[in-house]
């Protein structure tokens, strides 16, 4: 960012912005890659662990270009000059005035879109899989494809935001989430589900018994596979192990039109994402000193993506579980939603009234 000429700053550190959601679409296909490989059994029980030991590659690729870097010139302006902080944390936080920015960062901007982030990309893959019961592969694939498609968008919005401003496409983003988010998930939902009037145009039964010697109990697996008119395929196994309650396992298959439908949903989503994350690098660079920008601006970052951002699966996956009552035994499939909403919508109004809608900014020395 600081190498960056201002006319194009939000351009260029848009790039780097990409590169979060390309490692997320690389994750998939690793995962995707291993689990065909070494087989579905197999990589429930150890193999989900060769992802992890494959990044360690990463790791050493990622401290060795750290290494050769060079300081940016305006840092090694300052530091010749003598003008870099002491105790830049000191600084940053009990500095009234640079501590505001570093609220109003995290409250107007990172927080809002942390959550909008991760909802468009690990809650929506979270929401497919376990709410709506998607095949595995098939979610990952509708998945990867929006975000294959959707990471241009990231560029698109940062390099707008040279010419419009950062604030407005950051805030349109959240705001369009807020909006939207119910409506998408609703549909998201009702594209995996089957009803009375849809018509079957297949049904086939089969069931296996199977003796367990050891425990005395017999284990009795009962699969129903049915087949909609609309291509959606949906297989039902239950299995009953002696006094046991029967345990029944939903994996549906989408038919072309429907998973197409889906993709577009996702992708949809991805458009807030860019909008929010494209211009952010830009926005946080522009808003704090040299001296002090490396720690400013990595507290609101961290905490609104890590923090708020983080834990929007784990929030909405409880909530979810929450919604759930004697009277409505199955729960809202769209009570999760409610996380980033909330903070999305507190984010957009605190950035709405206190930031300011830089345009082709100069960085601070």
């Amino acid at each position: 960012a600081e190498y960056s000429p201002a006319t194009r700053r939000g351009y260029f550190t848009s790039f780097i912005q990409t590169t979060a959601t390309l490692g997320f679409f690389v994750s998939l296909g690793v995962i995707l890659l291993v689990r065909q490989t070494i087989g579905v059994e197999s990589f429930g029980e150890w193999g989900w662990r060769i992802p992890f030991l494959l990044s360690a590659f990463l790791v050493a690729v990622s401290v060795y270009i750290r290494l050769k870097m060079d300081e940016s010139p305006l840092f090694a302006k300052i530091k010749a000059e003598g003008k870099i902080s002491k105790n830049p944390i000191k600084e940053s936080f009990t500095n009234k005035e640079n501590l505001g920015m570093v609220l109003l960062a995290l409250f107007g901007a990172t927080a809002g879109q942390g959550v909008v982030w991760y909802t468009g990309q690990f809650y929506a893959l979270t929401f497919i899989q376990k709410t709506c019961s998607i095949e595995f592969v098939q979610s990952y694939a509708i998945i990867a494809i929006a975000l294959f498609l959707g990471t241009p968008l990231f560029i698109v919005f940062g390099s707008w935001s040279d010419s419009f401003g950062r604030k407005w496409i950051m805030l349109s983003g959240m705001l369009l989430a807020v909006i939207f988010y119910r409506p998408i998930y609703n549909q998201m939902f009702s594209i995996a589900q089957t009803d009375k009037e849809t018509e079957l145009v297949n049904l086939q039964m089969r069931q296996a018994v199977v003796s367990i010697t050891e425990m005395g109990d017999t284990l009795n697996t009962v699969t129903i596979n049915r087949v909609y008119e609309n291509g959606l395929k949906v297989k039902e196994t239950t299995k009953t192990l002696g006094e046991a309650k029967p345990e029944t396992i939903k994996e549906v298959t989408l038919g072309n039109n429907s998973f197409w439908m889906m993709m577009a949903l996702i992708f949809a989503q991805l458009v807030f994402v860019a909008m929010a994350y494209g211009p952010i690098a830009a926005f946080l660079v522009e808003l704090f000193p040299t001296r002090i920008r490396y720690t400013s601006m990595s507290l609101p970052y961290h905490i609104g993506n890590g923090v708020f951002g983080g834990l929007t699966p784990f929030i909405a996956t409880a909530l979810f579980e929450y919604s759930k009552s004697d009277s409505n035994p199955a729960g809202d499939p769209l009570a999760g939603l409610w996380y980033p909403i909330v903070v999305a919508a507190i984010t957009f109004v605190i950035g709405a009234i206190f930031l300011s809608n830089k345009v082709k900014g100069e960085v601070m020395e």
